[in-house]
């Protein structure tokens, strides 16, 4: 059984790519995982979001589908979702999982950050199927994982993910 995991982006806070962060990555949080079947499971949306979804773009084989796990929606681990370029295209499907923000549901805050007032492609107007689950601690069953979310001490409500093999 093969499992592939490629880190998109380490960094916090703020992403600064150039020569200087090449060996640490300097995009921030963004972890592709893929399972035996090869259906892609991401860890958080920061800015390694976007080359991630550059690389799915130019060797896709038909229709890009994956599962997003947001820990958390502080600006550095979603600013890659309004230029996630698979997000823009027919036929993809991706299912967003994470947790409501004090009384905030989840799609509202992924609605709010592409606001035409500070973005201009509102989240409803992208061609792909974008289903959003709220998640707390426990478990979620994916395709290839069951993953065991749990809470982290950090400010707001914040997940962490523990991935297995899927059972039977």
């Amino acid at each position: 059984v093969t499992y592939s995991v490629r880190f998109w982006g380490t960094r916090g806070s703020i992403p600064t790519p150039g020569p200087q962060t090449a060996r640490y990555g300097g995009n921030t949080a963004c972890v592709g995982v893929s399972g035996p079947e090869g259906r892609l499971v991401i860890l958080d949306a920061g800015s390694g979001l976007r080359p991630l979804g550059h690389e799915l773009m130019a060797h896709r084989n038909g229709a890009v589908s994956a599962d997003i796990l947001l820990s958390h929606t502080h600006w550095d681990h979603i600013q890659g979702l309004p230029f996630f370029k698979p997000l823009s295209g027919p036929g993809n499907s991706f299912c967003i999982y994470g947790a409501a923000q004090e009384g905030v549901a989840l799609e509202e805050i992924l609605r709010r950050q592409m606001d035409p007032m500070v973005f201009p492609v509102p989240l409803r107007a992208l061609a792909a199927a974008i289903q959003v689950k709220e998640i707390a601690e426990g478990a979620v069953d994916l395709a290839d994982f069951t993953v065991r979310a749990f809470r982290l001490r950090h400010p707001g409500t914040t997940l962490g993910f523990r991935l297995a093999p899927a059972e039977g």
